[in-house]
């Protein structure tokens, strides 16, 4: 009865928290949530005796705010121990070289436990190797079996690895011609097994419970103490004077002090001079501001690390989870660009299909997520994965559909076909940062994934079978049926058909699986009953799902596509490191924040200019090229100007996102990278012209599109731009 009157209204899902989740809501952050009927009480991390209730409401509404964190887990016990032990808290802060030992690891603990829990094995020696055996010969065809790049093989061959007669390592043999060889990880001894599974037991069930000691390897004692210690920071102070002494003198006067100390020296008690390669360490760790000031005075140093700001910145059922593809079998996509009547008829047998990824909730049946694509690629089955994690009513929108399509949340777990889209690292690779692990089952039996076989065959009888133009699944089946006389549907308005088929025909008419219930009237039952594990939040989606790039931080922060982005922590940053490369991750859908590595945290940065709040990355790149075109007669481009142009591209932009619909694969690194060097040409956000008068004015990008070299681009068009994403 008490969880009847703990039910949110019935379009709110009622979020879940754990005893020891942390949220954060802006500055302030909470603990220890409470449920209570209609809400949760939260208790402030700062002020554990004030407490601060929230309806179901509320916290639902709070959930999609940008400060919105929350952090599972975050202050239990073993939470804390893992931490402490691994120096991390989530496996997305790892750094790329170690994830794959990392991952590798999980796949054998989660493997083994599912194992274990199913009363297949047990911790005997015995059973343990029968296990270990099973596991990696199932893991040993997957990818990231493969011994990372660059990796250097051991000294000592591993337990049950081929040796030659001397005992060591059998080198691998050099094949002719195009073969590569690829070298596989051997699997883990009982012993290690065990050592890994007391990890998690000690650390809390996760990924990052798995990383090992070795980030903390290299001699920690300072082998340089007593006079040669004091010697060396005394010359290596003066580097930061006015003198602007080098180096190598700096060391040549420290050998000598160091040889005059060692004449009244007894020879057992003399000391050696600290190398040149020390006393460089020790002046790059004193500061690159330090450093400056001493050197060229302060003044000189305030401008040089200078930050460039704007001013103030004023800012579950998911249990199981199915993921496949499904061939579309529609000869639409080469009649869409005209090429289908050019073909020869042998080509024609073998192209015209399309293929949909799509995603199931096994509890409600509700789709959690689709794209369709002309190729199953691991792009599509990401793109799929994250519309799985956020809301998705703009598709639906889009397509014309009356019932929301909003299901999201966090899985507990997913199953994937074992198909190359699906079995490679990056997509594994994204499910463990995650904190969930993939189920691969095996190959040619389709009753190991029957809720999304099932769909398949409906959405092929029921929304596929019905068009014109169908190509059947084989030559028999054709049987004199000329589809070619028959095609009338194209792409996109295959994109709305499906995406409205999905959200208003299947989630809106009886199911078999749920009693005669629709899936969208299950999911509203269940998430009311059992609520669910909120989704991850904005910047974890970014950090996990953004394009990832690599750009050198300066005086005005990092430049992505001629914007600045600017936070504290990146400045401190800079006042220490300096002119540096950064790690970012960029969301196409939002060029208002980005995240960027720091050590090891992903840290937002925002933009330094107001405005570009879901602004996305198409409509930015639309909008800085009809700014130079429009503009190019001598018009100051006005703060208004900019704003219009935003608001016109975003609308061309919705326009085309409408049309491509679920068919829309995001931009990638090198798209970015296209953009930056074909239109962007190095030209950052120009500053905003401080009046409307702009007669005045003689240049209109005056001051604010540095560009050097000679200009070879000649006069740019007239018009909007016609820039698209290559695929």
């Amino acid at each position: 009865m008490n969880d009847l009157f703990n039910m949110p209204h019935p379009r709110v899902p009622m979020l879940r928290f754990g005893r020891y989740d942390r949220i954060r809501i802006g500055s302030v952050e909470y603990g220890n949530p409470q449920a209570v009927e209609g809400g949760y009480v939260l208790h402030r991390v700062d002020a554990p005796d004030l407490a601060q209730e929230f309806s179901h409401e509320e916290i639902w509404l709070l959930s999609k705010r940008r400060d919105w964190t929350l952090d599972p887990d975050w202050y239990a016990p073993k939470s804390a121990r893992s931490r402490l032990a691994t120096g991390v808290a989530s496996l997305d802060d790892l750094a790329a070289k170690e994830l794959p030992d990392v991952v590798w690891k999980w796949q054998f603990c989660t493997r083994f436990v599912r194992k274990y829990e199913a009363g297949e094995c047990n911790k005997t020696p015995a059973s343990l190797k029968l296990a270990i055996a099973e596991i990696y010969k199932d893991l040993r065809v997957l990818e990231i079996a493969a011994m990372p790049p660059g990796r250097k093989p051991g000294k000592k061959p591993a337990r049950g690895a081929r040796t030659s007669r001397h005992g060591t390592a059998r080198k691998p043999k050099a094949y002719a011609g195009n073969k590569t060889l690829i070298e596989v990880r051997e699997p883990p001894s009982a012993t290690t097994l065990l050592r890994w599974l007391d990890l998690l037991e000690k650390r809390g069930f996760r990924p990052a419970s798995l990383r090992d000691g070795r980030y903390r390897s290299g001699c920690r004692t300072p082998r340089i103490q007593g006079e040669a210690l004091k010697l060396m920071v005394k010359h290596g102070n003066w580097y930061a004077t006015l003198e602007r002494p080098t180096i190598a003198n700096l060391h040549r006067d420290l050998a000598a002090d160091i040889d005059g100390l060692n004449l009244s020296l007894p020879e057992a008690e003399r000391i050696p001079c600290p190398s040149r390669k020390a006393l460089s360490l020790y002046v790059a760790g004193l500061g690159r501001f330090h450093v400056h000031a001493g050197r060229y005075g302060i003044d000189q140093a305030k401008r040089r690390f200078a930050v460039i700001t704007s001013g103030n910145v004023v800012v579950r059922p998911f249990e199981r989870i199915e993921i496949d593809t499904w061939t579309v079998d529609l000869k639409t996509f080469l009649t869409n660009r005209g090429l289908w009547d050019r073909l020869s008829h042998k080509v024609r047998s073998e192209v015209g299909r399309m293929f949909l990824c799509t995603a199931i909730d096994v509890a409600s049946k509700v789709i959690t997520g689709a794209c369709l694509s002309d190729t199953p690629s691991v792009a599509a089955a990401l793109t799929v994965l994250r519309m799985t994690l956020t809301d998705k009513r703009a598709f639906g929108q889009a397509a014309g559909a009356a019932l929301p399509w909003d299901q999201h949340a966090t899985f507990e777990a997913i199953s994937a076909d074992g198909g190359p889209q699906f079995n490679n690292f990056e997509f594994i690779n994204t499910v463990a940062l995650l904190g969930q692990s993939p189920e691969f089952p095996s190959g040619g039996v389709p009753a190991l994934r029957g809720t999304k076989e099932s769909f398949f065959r409906t959405i092929g009888t029921q929304a596929v079978g019905r068009l014109p133009g169908k190509t059947f699944n084989n030559v028999v089946a054709l049987a004199g049926y000329q589809s070619d006389d028959h095609l009338c549907i194209e792409t996109p308005d295959l994109v709305a058909l499906l995406t409205r088929w999905i959200v208003d025909a299947y989630h809106g008419s009886p199911h078999d699986g749920l009693g005669g219930e629709t899936p969208h009237d299950a999911w509203n039952r269940l998430t009311r009953l059992y609520g669910l594990q909120p989704a991850p939040d904005r910047n974890k989606v970014r950090a996990i799902f953004g394009i990832p790039l690599t750009r050198r931080l300066g005086n005005g922060g990092i430049r992505v596509l001629g914007l600045r982005y600017w936070c504290e922590p990146l400045q401190a940053h800079f006042l220490a490191h300096g002119f540096v490369d950064m790690d970012v991750r960029l969301d196409a859908g939002d060029v208002s924040e980005i995240s960027v590595r720091i050590g090891e945290a992903w840290h937002v940065a925002s933009c330094t200019r107001e405005g570009f709040e879901d602004v996305t990355m198409e409509a930015w790149i639309r909008t800085c090229r009809d700014l130079a075109s429009i503009h190019a007669a001598g018009a100051a481009i006005t703060e208004g100007a900019v704003h219009a142009a935003i608001r016109a591209a975003n609308a061309l932009t919705q326009e085309a996102m409408a049309r491509a619909g679920i068919s829309s694969i995001p931009p990638t690194e090198a798209d970015v990278t296209r953009a930056e060097n074909e239109l962007m040409q190095g030209w950052t956000m120009p500053e905003i012209a401080p009046s409307e008068d702009v007669r005045t004015v003689t240049d209109p990008l005056d001051g604010g599109i540095p560009v050097t070299g000679v200009d070879r681009r000649g006069t740019p068009p007239v018009g909007p731009s016609d820039f698209t994403f290559e695929r």
